[in-house]
Formats: C-alpha cells, structure tokens, sequence
C-alpha cells in the first residue's frame, strides 16, 4: 500500500498537531491510543523500518512546523507523565525541591573557578543559573529539566540500554544493552513488557528569545547545552543534549511541571530490531556517550567540586 501522510491525517490541539491513528505508513502499524495522566491521548505506532522511523519523525516535524519543533525522548517503558526528576523525588514537596536545587546552584555561582569554566562571566543571573542546571542534569543531578534529543539515534540509545548501580565503597553506574533471552515464551505478559522500548515525540513550541543557548517562551525553557557549554564538557556534546522544563506559575501545583501534555506521537520499537538498526559502531557506545573523566574534563573537574553539594543528598553521578 503506499504511503499516506498527508494533512488530512492529523488532529489539532492547542495549536501543536498530534500524529492520527490512521495513517497507513509501510514498515508502522498503529497499535493503539495512550493516555497519560495529564488526560493528553496520542496514538502508539510499531514500527519495523527504519525508513517509517526516519519518516514518521519527519512527519511530526512538518506537521509542527507552525507551532515549534519536534524533540525525541527515549524510554525503556511507558510512564503516565513526564515530570523532571526532581520533582518526581519531592512529589509532596515542590517549595522543598526548588530549594534542594536552589541552593546547588548558589554553590557553583559563588565558585570563581566554575564560573569561568563554564564561561559565565557576562552572563545574566538568571541564564547562568538555568544553564549550572542543565549542565547538573546531564552529569547525574535530579533537577528541574527533562532530557531531550533531536538525534533519534541517541534516543534509540536511551531506550535499548539501561543503567545499573554497582555499590562498592561508592556508587557506580553503568549501561548495558537490554536482550531477549532465549527460549523465553514472547506471548508472556510480563516478557512482553521487556521487549519494547519507545521514542516519545516531543513538540516544543518556538521560542521568542534566545542567548547564549537559553531559550525562552511564554511557557518553557529550553537550554541547547551544545551552545550553552564549552566543549571540555564532553558529554553533553557526545549525547547532543538538549533539556527543557515548563516555566514554573506557582509552588503548590505539581502537574503545571508535567510535559507530557507535549507529546504528539509515541513510536515503539522492539529491543532486537533496535539493536540490528544502530549496530556496534564506536559512536553508540558507553565510552563515547558518557567519556570517561581523562576525556571529559568538565566530568574531571566536577568530580573534584563535591563540595559544592555539601549539604545536599546529591551528587556527580560517576560512570564505570
């Protein structure tokens, strides 16, 4: 059958359009309408073309073009929000999480090194904060951002390989790639949840104002950290970062933090078709996305500040 993505296939609502249920895409069988708890429904394709996943992305990024662009997440499972980590640890609490984060970030701003390592000299308070956060969420730091990507490659990353702690005399994490072990019954309900991972597409709308890879609107704030970060902090280059958070109107209501209200589109991936379309080239590995400390030197140097969370249950996370 050929292919049909046409305008006639979408729904509009609150100006960013949702992928339909209707499409007939070669290689994408729309499996069914999600739900989250914020009550935003989006239709769940399977795919099993890399063709379809190049071009039901490319879809949702023309449909959008009017409103802003389309980000990937990727997921290992299917959650009824999308809330930043922070928020998700401080759910009774959100005063107590801006503050947790609030006073980390005055840390760092009182630290002269890490101010002109980060170049934040001639930056406005407000920026150079923003910017300290979204640095800390990509090294391992619950904070007020969600992590985004408009690599679908990396996102397909996220999703495929899932992180384990080793405790030692420290903690550890590392990644490994998630497998279907063999002589298993597929048709198991429980097996069955295992062998998935997914890419939420994510429509952010355009942004007024931008400096420096700080973008805002009415309502988010997204820092492109490739922009925002001098390349010494290697990671978040290597990962093609980008994180955004809704701009905050009050303390007391935690679903305003919640994006999930941002997703026009769900695309499901088995675990072994995932793993045959990005293959075991060097640049889909651990080492290359999250660089060790001899690489990284932003990584280096933030392993040398934990001082600068004194006081705090959290820390750079350390990667083996």
């Amino acid at each position: 059958m050929k292919n049909t993505l046409t305008n006639k296939s979408i729904k509009q609502n609150k100006n960013k359009v949702i992928i339909s249920e209707k499409m007939h895409l070669t290689g994408a069988k729309y499996v069914e309408m999600y739900t989250f708890k914020c009550g935003s429904t989006v239709p769940i394709y399977e795919l099993t073309s890399y063709h379809a996943l190049n071009q039901l992305i490319g879809y949702a990024k023309f449909i959008n073009k009017d409103y802003g662009n389309v980000y990937c997440r990727g997921e290992a499972h299917l959650h009824n929000s999308l809330y930043p980590s922070l928020y998700r640890e401080f759910t009774n609490s959100i005063s107590k999480a801006g503050e947790s984060i609030n006073t980390i970030l005055n840390s760092f701003m009182k630290d002269s090194q890490m101010k002109n390592e980060l170049k934040l000299e001639k930056m406005d308070p407000r920026s150079a904060n923003y910017i300290i956060e979204g640095m800390l969420q990509h090294y391992g730091v619950s904070t007020r951002f969600v992590d985004i990507v408009d690599n679908h490659w990396i996102a397909l990353w996220m999703g495929l390989n899932k992180a384990i702690e080793i405790k030692q005399i420290n903690k550890y994490f590392s990644y490994i790639k998630r497998e279907i072990p063999l002589g298993i019954n597929l048709e198991s309900k429980d097996i069955q949840r295992e062998l998935y991972q997914y890419i939420l597409l994510i429509a952010i709308p355009s942004f007024h104002v931008g400096h420096k890879g700080v973008y805002y609107s009415d309502k988010y704030v997204m820092i492109d950290l490739r922009q925002a970060l001098p390349s010494y902090f290697l990671r978040p280059h290597a990962q093609h970062g980008l994180v955004v958070k809704k701009r905050s109107q009050n303390n007391t209501d935690l679903s305003q933090y919640d994006i999930a209200d941002s997703v026009v589109g769900i695309l499901k991936i088995r675990i072994d078709i995932s793993n045959e379309w990005l293959g075991d080239g060097q640049l889909l590995k651990q080492d290359n996305l999250f660089p060790p400390p001899a690489f990284d030197h932003g990584y280096d140097l933030l392993l040398q500040k934990q001082s600068l969370f004194q006081g705090s249950k959290y820390s750079i996370a350390k990667y083996v």
